[in-house]
Formats: structure tokens, sequence, C-alpha cells
């Protein structure tokens, strides 16, 4: 497993060819766009077919130009409920992927009430936009259906978790909501057709639902579109994330007196969480209804189609998060400056790149993408166990080859020379599965501990950092533990990361060097 400046430069050229900004269609959430979207719906169903999203299954080569509200949902409680006695195990893996299951039901059903997109579930949070009806003159509905949307999703996760298993998956609610211009683009694989939505809002709303309280917490750009009064602030970020909406009664939103046509009643609270709980019996049942095998290395051979609850993976492995560092202001820019198809073109050659790095390059597994970040993981051993240090070298050179593609792109794309990527690596026993909605709309699921490390290493990381966890530089090698001395390493590339991995031990006087043993869970 090896990185080739030659290969990856021929696979972006490739990319690139199939996908120049020239020929990006860009369209307008627009009226006319809602009306044939509806059409199509409409003749589908007629021939027994499902409903869809307004905005689902778009063309690699289309993006969407979106005025929406865009909401994040938090479980507050997810990371307690992996843990037991102070470690993962089997027991405290089903049971997080069970109260995900349930509660990704839960948003589900209540989604349906108020025409909310689901954009995508990962791991604790959920993210949807209310994107209809659309134009500027009806930002003010769109932002009261938001919230009525935001406070129904936390009162059916909170109704079901009191009523399912006897509290077992119960969770506070962290909500999070912005609005603004985004672009949908396709999340580029044929089982995973939902669109992603790129642009402020989006990161905005995630970052309002980061946080320890619970409640709702919206920017001041959805008071604005209610007509509300907005914060001042020498911290606005700081002052929206500490301020609460109060939503209360049948008379909906308290603070400004703004009313909420639809907020559901409790009735119909009750009934969604019923629906939810309905629908998690017949698919799970128990906690027991999650049963692990391993995968024997390379991760890159599994197949997410063939997974379920009855057929989850679980293993111990290195899980990889690469974000792409100012992709944000990147589209802001391309959006007010009329240059979409350029950054359209420009994503599905970098995602595109990253991922076939990961899984050419060093046979490792694409999770999924998160906006601008991939999610990978990557193990080395045999059937019957994980061989921990040579996973950790696996996945150090894997992201020196992810920043070195990235550096080409840079190299042969347009307008992202100031972009960097951000790396976070960790290690630990990890489920892998499919869960929620049945069929196309399913959602790859891979959490624990060292996924949601990797994940916060990555985000605490500058466009020029690869940070590596504490337990994957407990099983590195003398090699990766020089590399990255406090646990991060600047602008590692593929021929850095070789060269260091390649370097003989130093042997401080008194020291005696040692290798890893094999990796092993050791039962629960």
């Amino acid at each position: 497993m090896s990185w080739s400046r030659q290969t990856s430069l021929q696979r972006i050229r490739s990319f690139r060819a199939t996908a120049p900004a020239a020929t990006i269609n860009l369209k307008n959430f627009d009226q006319g766009f809602v009306v044939a979207r509806q059409t199509a719906n409409q003749a589908k169903m007629r021939l027994g077919g499902k409903s869809e999203p307004l905005i689902f299954d778009i063309p690699p080569d289309a993006a969407i130009l979106v005025e929406g509200v865009h909401v994040y949902i938090q479980m507050l409680d997810f990371g307690d409920a992996m843990i037991e006695r102070e470690r993962e195990t089997e027991a405290s893996h089903r049971r997080v992927l069970s109260m995900l299951h349930l509660n990704y039901a839960a948003c589900d059903q209540v989604a349906e009430e108020f025409e909310a997109q689901r954009v995508d579930f990962h791991g604790s949070r959920m993210h949807a936009v209310i994107v209809s009806p659309p134009g500027p003159q009806n930002a003010k509905e769109r932002a009261e259906r938001a919230l009525a949307f935001a406070d129904a999703a936390k009162r059916a996760i909170e109704e079901v978790g009191r009523t399912t298993e006897n509290g077992r998956y119960s969770t506070r609610i962290r909500v999070g909501v912005d609005s603004g211009s985004a672009v949908a683009v396709n999340s580029g694989t044929k089982d995973e057709r939902e669109p992603l939505f790129l642009g402020a809002p989006a990161n905005y709303a995630a970052k309002l639902a980061e946080g320890d309280d619970e409640g709702i917490f919206m920017s001041n750009r959805v008071r604005r579109d209610l007509g509300q009064q907005q914060l001042v602030s020498h911290d606005i970020l700081f002052s929206e994330r500490h301020s609460a909406a109060a939503i209360t009664g049948s008379a909906g939103f308290t603070s400004g007196a703004t009313y909420i046509a639809k907020r559901l009643s409790d009735a119909e609270i009750t009934k969604a969480a019923l629906n939810a709980r309905n629908r998690f019996v017949l698919d799970v049942g128990t906690d027991a209804s999650f049963s692990f095998h391993r995968h024997t290395p390379p991760l890159k051979s599994i197949d997410f189609a063939s997974l379920m609850p009855s057929n989850s993976i679980r293993m111990g492995l290195m899980s990889i998060f690469g974000d792409i560092d100012g992709f944000t202001k990147y589209v802001d820019e391309c959006i007010a400056q009329g240059r979409i198809g350029e950054m359209v073109s420009n994503l599905h050659v970098i995602r595109s790149e990253l991922a076939a790095t990961l899984s050419e390059d060093f046979d490792g597994r694409k999770v999924r993408f998160i906006g601008d970040c991939i999610h990978g993981l990557l193990a080395a051993g045999t059937a019957l166990e994980t061989d921990a240090s040579a996973s950790v070298v696996s996945a150090v050179k894997a992201a020196g080859g992810i920043r070195s593609s990235f550096e080409l792109c840079q190299q042969e794309l347009d307008g992202i020379e100031g972009l960097g990527i951000a790396i976070g690596l960790e290690f630990g026993e990890t489920p892998i599965t499919r869960i929620g909605i049945r069929g196309d709309r399913s959602v790859r699921c891979s959490v624990s501990r060292a996924v949601s490390k990797s994940e916060e290493l990555q985000r605490d990381c500058t466009g020029e950092q690869t940070a590596l966890g504490p337990t994957a530089l407990g099983h590195a090698p003398a090699g990766v533990r020089r590399l990255f001395e406090g646990g991060v390493a600047w602008n590692l590339d593929a021929s850095s990361a070789v060269e260091h991995l390649s370097a003989p031990p130093t042997v401080k006087s008194g020291e005696v060097s040692a290798t890893a043993a094999p990796y092993s869970s050791g039962g629960l």
C-alpha cells in the first residue's frame, strides 16, 4: 500500500474531465422547480413508486442553489450511551446503535409532517433543511416551520425515549437553526443518493447545536427572517449559543410572540413517537438484534449494502476524518461571485480523489462524505485479530497520501490554492452497520469513541495539521511517536510519512525498544 504521484495525477485529471466547470447544470430552487418535482413525484407514485423529497437524486453534473433554513439536531447523551463501566463493550455498542435507530425513526416521522428534508444522519446528529415554500417573500414562513419542526423533533425524541425500554434510550436534545443560501449537490455514490447542502447555514447551524445545554438555539439570520430583534454582542456566536428559544403551548414561540401555525399537539407527538417505536420494534426489537462479526482486513472489501442490525461488523480499527479547511468560505465566495460551476466541479474532483486515495492506495473504506469532509476506516490484521500497530502505521501513511493528493488537486484545479486539509486519526473497537429507513435511505453508521475522537481531533486541527489520538499513540511504533510528538504533525504528506517511518528508531540510554502486540478486544 503506497501513494504514487503519477497515479494520483492521472486520477485527478480523469475526474476533472468528467466534471468540467463549464458543463455544470445550475438550477435555482424556485416555484417552477417545485411544481416540476411534485408532478414527477405524483407520476412515480401512480406507478407504485415512493414519494421522494423535493431535492433528491441530483445528477453528478448538476447543482441547485437553495434558500432554506437548516436544522441540526444533536443527541447530548449519545456519548454516555457508548460507555459501560468506563469502557466500550459489545453491549454498549448495541445500546447506542439501538438508540440511534430509534431516534432516527422519530426524526423521520416528524420530518414528514413539515416537508422537512432529511439531509443526513451522522452519529448523534441529524441535519435537515426546510426549503419550501421557495422565494425570498416566504422567508418568515420557512423560519416558522423550521422552529416548529425543531420543537416537534425534540419533543418526539424525548417522548420515544421516555416510553421505550423503560427510558433506556432517553437523551437530552440540543438544536441549532440557521438560514441562508446553500448549494445542493449529489453525495456521489449510487447507494447514498441524499444531496449535500454546502454553504454557511449548514455549518453555522451545526455550530449552534454544539454545547452542553439542551434547547433550540437560532441565529440572528433566523431572528431577522422572523422579524424579531436580533442579538447584539461582540461575540455573536457565543450569545446565540447561550440564548435558547422558548417554545411553549399551542401559541408557539413565546420569545418575541411569533406564532408557529403548525406546532404539533401532544397527541400528534405521541402518535409520531408510537410510529417510531413500532418501526424500531419491527427492525430491531431489542439490543440483542444487533449481531456482530469481524471483517477480515482490508476494510476496502466491506459491502455496506449487505449490512443491517442482524449483520453488523465490530472490530478494532483506525477512524480517519479529513476536512477541507476553508471550504465553507470558498463556497460562499463562489455563490457571491457566480462561480458555483467551478466549486461543484472542484468538489467532485477532490472528493473522488480523496476517496480513491483511501480505498485504492491504502485499502481503506469510505463511510461517507459529510459536506466537504470524508470519514473513512482502515485496519490491518487477520480474520482473528487486528494488528493495532500496523493499523496505526497504515493510517498515518494514508493520511500522508490524502494530504499529497489534496495538494495535487490544488495544483490542477483553479481557485482552491488558499484551502487546506485537517486530518484526525484514532484507534478503537468500532461497530459498522446500516440503520434507519430500509432501502435507499438507510444510513451508513459507524460510531465509537475512536470515531468521535478522530472527528474532534480533525475539528481542532488547522489545514496544515494531522492529529493522532491517544489510543493510537499508545499502539504506535517509535517512528510514529517521533512524528507525532504532542499528538500533532505539521504538513504530513506521503513522502514525509514514508521518510519518518523508515528512519531507524533512536533508543535513549537505559531504554529498551519494544514492538506492539496485535490488538484484541479481549471479549466483553
